[in-house]
């Protein structure tokens, strides 16, 4: 044997036990869809050995649908000479189906000749896990949804009858059980509050909650907001600062999601402010919507930033260690800014406070 054949042979030797140590299955196929090499992954995938599938093409082993989807698949890569991905079903020699998803290419040799070469990986134990996985999401959507609307049937009853109460209905009533009865309505509350937050995110989240998209004016939304809540600024002894650019047209947006938005920035901006003021901003730049709400407050630490608009987690306040509220407050914000294609976040300032930042485009602006 000459020398050029012996390293031709090892080359060749050297070859097959690469591509035989590569755990996916891997094939090539010629202008006539014929299999022309195969590894041992292959045969072990497929269940026949390689010796009896070269020569031969996917309509000799395969239902004939299935085969005539990959032939069409392979004459696009012949054709196009483009990179191939695709999910499919496909066949086992017990009759047992699977998901595989394959990455086709081609390959032209030195004379001219077309081959396709394939990579074969099965997700079929990836594809039922994800069915399991939502499946089970499912049920806990609809278990959070059950719970939550009989929890508001209770709570309401409750609520009426502190109210009866407090409003002096059922009789006098001293200052003792005055402060008792408010410190249960200040509870009755805030466990409403979890369960509008917890169904809330919940559609968010399964993606079942409508958006009711008309022209609205964002302006009149802070306002409208800032007139409900200011109570509550002057109760702390707090004012609103509104510096609100006026040459913002009206575009595309949910006005009660918004609300929603707002007020959950400035409830936190007024927990934690305990003197000062809450300034809130609009500005247009490059057909974006900007808004800010800065508050002179306790500040958020660096440490808590990644945390704040995670479902079910609470930052904590620079120097404060107070944690309010339910923990998808801040998270319910981001997803109706993600779903109105904007961009939500916050930092602490230099000076104390915080500033919460979101921004919108302009996208089917009412000219």
């Amino acid at each position: 044997m000459s020398e050029h054949k012996y390293r031709e042979g090892e080359s060749r030797d050297y070859f097959y036990k690469i591509i035989n140590s590569i755990p996916d299955p891997i094939f090539v196929k010629d202008r006539e869809h014929r299999w022309v090499l195969l590894n041992e992954a292959h045969a072990q995938m497929i269940g026949i050995p390689t010796e009896e599938m070269l020569g031969k093409t996917d309509h000799d082993y395969f239902p004939k649908e299935q085969a005539d989807v990959f032939w069409a698949k392979d004459e696009v890569v012949f054709e196009t000479g483009g990179e191939n991905v695709n999910e499919e079903l496909w066949t086992d020699s017990k009759g047992l189906r699977h998901v595989i998803v394959t990455k086709k290419n081609l390959y032209i040799d030195d004379k001219g000749n077309k081959f396709i070469v394939g990579v074969i990986r099965d997700i079929t134990d990836l594809k039922n896990t994800q069915e399991k996985l939502r499946e089970a999401k499912e049920v806990q959507s609809r278990f959070t949804s059950v719970v939550s609307h009989e929890l508001r049937t209770p709570l309401a009853a409750i609520r009426t009858g502190v109210n009866i109460i407090l409003d002096g209905l059922s009789g006098p009533i001293n200052s003792e059980q005055r402060d008792f009865l408010e410190i249960v309505k200040k509870n009755i509350e805030r466990l409403s509050r979890l369960i509008n937050d917890v169904l809330d995110f919940q559609k968010l989240d399964s993606g079942k909650m409508h958006f009711e998209m008309k022209p609205n004016c964002i302006n009149e939304v802070i306002e409208e907001v800032c007139k409900a809540m200011q109570p509550l600024v002057e109760k702390k002894n707090l004012k609103f600062i509104l510096n609100l650019d006026s040459n913002i047209p009206q575009f595309l947006f949910d006005k009660d999601k918004f609300i929603q938005v707002m007020a959950n920035l400035l409830n936190n901006a007024i927990a934690f402010t305990d003197k000062g003021s809450i300034t809130i901003t609009s500005r247009l730049k490059d057909n974006n919507l900007h808004v800010m709400v800065e508050d002179t407050g306790v500040g958020i630490s660096k440490e808590s930033l990644p945390k704040l608009f995670r479902p079910f987690e609470q930052a904590e306040r620079q120097d404060s260690g107070k944690r309010q509220g339910t923990g998808l407050g801040l998270a319910i914000c981001k997803e109706i800014i993600l779903k109105h294609k904007g961009n939500i976040w916050a930092e602490p300032k230099e000076t104390g406070g915080s500033i919460f930042h979101f921004t919108l485009p302009l996208e089917g602006k009412n000219e």
